[in-house]
């Protein structure tokens, strides 16, 4: 039966509602935390919307509990979402918030420094919607165009009606790096994506017992792997700080992480630092890598770690 990329979390909420589902540095969400986040930032934004939306939310930020509750209300309305990283120059982030053509747009605590000038030139009038904040009429006074709500405009969860969604329709827009000119918009279907995630869950045996890393960025498209195949069978994400992804074997230790993904110099770092010896991971099951060339000799050195 086809379906879109939220099933496998709402079924996951359902069954495993008391299980964590999201630790982000000290922040521990349970399933149950995280549909409630998630339902109240759906609400919010459909009961404010601007007039003839498109079916695309975008979501502002970076390793913060707010960002993934973005991410999951987007999918709840019914739209795709669209990751904007505070880390990119800000023209070009909002280059890509002008042609994704999104309405409304999430924003974490770690990009409300920036929306001063991610605004600057908008050719639209924009909800922004501020979970963590208290108080955001001095941005409102700044930008009279647009909408801003805060915490205290968050809707009750109780108020979320899922968003009609296709299996054909966009499940997320990302765009590329531009490197070769301007950047790219890149669709992913919802029929693509959980075609993906239905065979990696059965691949690799995931269950609610699995914790995952997730050291990609949410532009980056492998990331869709660490939250999604997590959430398809109730298990958790890991979400280490800029500072816990200094000391990648500390963070698998610490979070008991049983499925690792990385990019292979992340693994090659570990090795030159002597994070590699036999039985230093007790609790991992699978140790993947993408995005660059991987030496035969440090694969070597994790198949040693993982037969000890």
């Amino acid at each position: 039966m086809a379906r879109t990329l939220r099933d496998g979390f709402l079924a996951s909420a359902e069954r495993f509602a008391d299980r964590e589902a999201l630790t982000v540095g000290a922040d521990r969400l349970t399933y149950r935390e995280l549909l409630t986040l998630a339902r109240r930032v759906a609400a919010t934004l459909d009961a404010h919307a601007p007039p003839q939306e498109g079916k695309l939310t975008a979501v502002f930020g970076h390793r913060h509990p707010s960002t993934f509750g973005g991410i999951l209300g987007a999918l709840l309305r019914g739209h795709g979402y669209v990751p904007l990283n505070p880390a990119f120059p800000i023209d070009r982030t909002r280059a890509m918030l002008q042609r994704s053509r999104c309405g409304c747009v999430v924003v974490d605590p770690t990009a409300i420094d920036q929306i001063d000038e991610l605004l600057e030139g908008a050719e639209r009038d924009l909800v922004v919607l501020v979970p963590d904040a208290e108080d955001v009429s001095a941005h409102a006074a700044k930008h009279e165009r647009h909408t801003f709500l805060g915490a205290s405009d968050l809707a009750p969860a109780e108020r979320c009606e899922l968003g009609e969604a296709s299996p054909d329709e966009v499940a997320y827009l990302l765009f590329t790096s531009g490197s070769t000119g301007r950047p790219k918009g890149v669709m992913v279907g919802h029929r693509n994506v959980t075609a993906f995630v239905d065979y990696m869950v059965e691949r690799y045996a995931i269950s609610e017992e699995d914790r995952f890393s997730n050291t990609f960025d949410l532009t980056f498209d492998l990331s869709v792997f660490d939250m999604f195949c997590a959430w398809e069978r109730g298990a958790c994400l890991c979400v280490p700080t800029a500072a816990q992804k200094m000391f990648p074997g500390k963070y698998v230790k610490k979070e008991a992480l049983t499925v690792w993904f990385s990019v292979p110099s992340t693994g090659v770092l570990m090795s030159r630092l002597k994070m590699l010896k036999p039985g230093s991971y007790e609790s991992l099951r699978w140790a993947l890598f993408c995005g660059e060339a991987l030496p035969a000799e440090k694969q070597g050195r994790w198949v040693e770690r993982a037969e000890d």
